[in-house]
């Protein structure tokens, strides 16, 4: 069953904003502490709700923690049609976070020490191994403080969260079973495929010499792989392998058809399990294949999807609520843009405009 996205879950995921501050660790400095003062005054506000500030520093951390690698790879002139799409999306999330945490100060939910606490060492044993979070998040720029204050954030909604739909109950069995007859659809299981390949990337390369030495060059590892039966695939593709996916042995997971530009798709949905398939060029260049699992279309049983049903229904029902409550704080908020124009006066000439706050 598919779950509606209910509803901005509260905070930042700490270690994204790391790591969208760090690409790469330890590759870089950390700043100077002298640059601060200067860092702060290229932080304007955009937004206030109620009087919570939204700033420049605030949009780029989401933008980075959540499409960091999407914006990374994307020509320029597909950034360009997507970037203000995405930084809309993520202003929407941030007025309602603001109006989020808001609520849960004014019901007085707080968070303890030993919350927060808790948190940050489940932060910190996500990072590699021997690495400090203090180091991490210094080389990365971000203050400390500013983690516990999302962490904060985050549990203090939580608390608002569970308290908005605390009268939510759990669906009875019967109506499980009802939703599952009335939508059959829902539980049909697409003809899937589990796939790792090798990319010998041609993008960009117009020079006939230089195509047919990609050629090869893919052909050459056809050969490796043959002689070793495709057992060393996964180390090929971490050496080779021009797609970001050599970094998981080339594995590209689960898919279905659609998917896939359509060359590739053909190709994986033909080939057998565990076969190298011969390779394939599609817009981003040579493909190797190779086929590790296969499903194909079935409907999924009532006894299969019972307990995630429930779960999902249940928590189906709560977002709604919380949307629901969503609304009416934005009913009632004052969310002013900084630096647009505001409103003319009544009976102003139309061409004069004054700078100032104005609702949105």
């Amino acid at each position: 069953m598919k779950v509606p996205k209910t509803l901005f879950t509260a905070a930042l995921l700490l270690l994204s904003l790391l790591a969208a501050s760090l690409p790469l660790f330890a590759e870089e400095e950390a700043p100077a502490k002298e640059e601060a003062p200067a860092a702060a005054a290229s932080n304007p506000v955009l937004l206030t709700v109620d009087g919570t500030p939204i700033t420049e520093e605030d949009v780029r951390e989401i933008m980075m923690a959540r499409f960091g690698n999407q914006l990374q790879q994307m020509p320029p002139e597909q950034l360009a049609m997507v970037q203000g799409q995405m930084q809309q999306m993520v202003m929407g999330d941030l007025i309602s976070k603001a109006l989020f945490i808001n609520a849960a100060n004014d019901a007085g939910y707080e968070a303890s020490a030993g919350e927060i606490d808790e948190k940050m060492g489940e932060v910190a044993s996500r990072l590699p191994e021997g690495v400090k979070l203090e180091d991490y998040a210094a080389q990365a720029g971000v203050d400390l403080n500013r983690i516990k204050t999302q962490i904060a954030d985050d549990i203090k909604i939580r608390q608002l969260f569970d308290e908005v739909t605390k009268e939510i109950e759990k669906p009875e069995e019967a109506a499980v079973k009802t939703y599952y007859e009335e939508n059959p659809d829902e539980f049909k299981q697409e003809a899937n495929v589990s796939a790792s390949h090798i990319l010998v990337s041609t993008q960009g390369i117009t020079d006939e010499a230089e195509l047919a030495a990609k050629e090869e060059a893919a052909k050459d590892l056809i050969a490796q792989l043959a002689e070793s039966d495709g057992e060393n695939f996964a180390e090929l593709a971490g050496a080779h392998s021009d797609c970001p996916s050599k970094a998981e042995g080339g594995s590209l997971g689960q898919f279905a058809k659609g998917q896939m530009v359509p060359e590739f798709e053909k190709a994986a949905f033909e080939q057998e399990v565990g076969v190298i398939g011969d390779l394939v060029k599609t817009q981003f260049g040579y493909h190797i294949i190779k086929v590790t699992d296969r499903a194909e279309e079935k409907k999924m049983t009532y006894d299969e999807v019972k307990d995630d049903l429930a779960t999902n229904l249940f928590e189906k029902a709560k977002g709604e609520k919380i949307e629901g409550y969503l609304a009416e704080l934005r009913t009632n908020a004052k969310i002013e843009q900084m630096n647009a124009p505001a409103p003319p006066a009544e009976n102003a000439a139309p061409e004069v405009e004054a700078e100032g706050p104005t609702d949105i």
